[in-house]
């Protein structure tokens, strides 16, 4: 019997058991609820993310296959197109923050980078340098 409808296996992007189980489990998730406050789209977005980082992808290979991922999302398909972009946003936006892991807690200051002055020379080509931070305290 022939079909025109390709299987989920034909639409895998992945070629790894873990990355083609993070990829089904986050596409069932999404149907769930696409949105990532939801903590098992949040856990499973996680998951498919850290699969392809472990296998070595790159952050636009990870962003590349998130977003191809979250074209055949059928929940989302069902949603008004603002809502869709909102929704695709904090979708990719969460994804780059757990690649980079760049998860900063909420009572913590800010880190403020070191930056070294240099004044004028004395003359003879030394120069005075002073470390500071960007708003003037040492």
């Amino acid at each position: 019997m022939y079909s025109d409808a390709r299987s989920d296996r034909e639409h895998m992007t992945t070629s790894s058991e873990a990355r083609r189980r993070a990829e089904v489990a986050l596409a069932r998730a999404l149907e769930e609820s696409p949105h990532v406050t939801h903590p098992a789209t949040r856990d499973a977005l996680h998951a498919f993310v850290d699969a392809l980082s472990t296998e070595g992808l790159m952050p636009e290979a990870v962003v590349i296959a998130f977003k191809d991922l979250l074209l055949r999302a059928h929940s989302l398909h069902r949603l008004e197109p603002e809502s869709r972009a909102a929704l695709r946003t904090a979708l990719v936006s969460e994804c780059i923050v757990h690649y980079f892991g760049a998860r900063v807690m909420d009572d913590a200051p800010p880190m403020r980078p070191k930056l070294t002055i240099i004044r004028g020379g004395d003359g003879n080509g030394s120069r005075i340098t002073d470390e500071h931070t960007p708003d003037g305290r040492t």
